[in-house]
């Protein structure tokens, strides 16, 4: 696709946060465990995949929108109509207004097996053309207290650094906030976000466990 096809929202890569439920967490890995069941964590992974799916339709339909194609409610023609719209400005010297057929060419092209029978191919190839539409990326968190998984990451990392004092009292939230954005492997995580707002997003996270019904991990001052 050309630069400046999609703007604002649509020109960014979509955020995302996939969080691995190890029992045994590794060096880089959240221990989840620690603040909720496996079952409570499966359902909100998959609230954050319908949201990405929804995204991505999203930007899909924005696509319909820039080419100036309207939708017909049949699939396997508007996709191949968009398919044909966006190979003609891809590839200019190609015939493919003269020869739409020329379209099915490009499925081995951009490593597709599909051979055009179905709408599912041709979805597939506009999301192949579309390239960084549909570009996601990994966060650790997100830009705002929302997303779900990355507030108990941030209790379950908080938990640790105050965990792993020798002393008989406990670090501090503010104590271990401050290690959170200093130290790895938090650093890597936390790093960028000011004290002030990770204050406020483990208050969210908090709150977010007592109505999960989990133990409540109380606030150390």
């Amino acid at each position: 696709m050309k630069k400046g096809r999609l703007e604002g929202k649509f020109a960014n890569a979509i955020e995302a946060t996939f969080t691995p439920y190890n029992l045994v967490p590794g060096l880089d890995d959240p221990p989840v465990l620690k603040v909720m069941s496996f079952e409570e964590f499966s359902h909100l992974q998959a609230k954050e995949i319908v949201r990405i799916g929804s995204k991505i339709i999203e930007r899909i339909e924005q696509l319909f929108l820039v080419y100036r194609i309207v939708r017909t409610g049949d699939d396997f023609f508007d996709f191949r109509n968009l398919a044909l719209q966006m190979a003609i400005e891809l590839f200019p010297d190609f015939r493919f207004k003269d020869d739409p057929d020329l379209i099915e060419l490009l499925f081995p092209l951009y490593g597709l097996l599909a051979n055009g029978s179905r709408a599912f191919d041709y979805q597939l190839l506009v999301a192949r053309m579309a390239d960084g539409c549909f570009s996601i990326n990994k966060q650790p968190y997100p830009s705002k207290p929302g997303n779900q998984l990355a507030l108990l990451w941030l209790l379950a990392d908080v938990e640790t650094v105050q965990l792993e004092r020798k002393r008989s009292r406990p670090f501090s939230d503010s104590e271990a906030i401050k290690k959170l954005v200093g130290q790895e492997p938090f650093k890597t995580r936390w790093g960028g976000v000011n004290a002030k707002t990770l204050r406020n997003w483990l208050s969210a996270a908090r709150k977010l466990l007592e109505r999960s019904g989990q133990r409540p991990i109380p606030k150390i001052n």
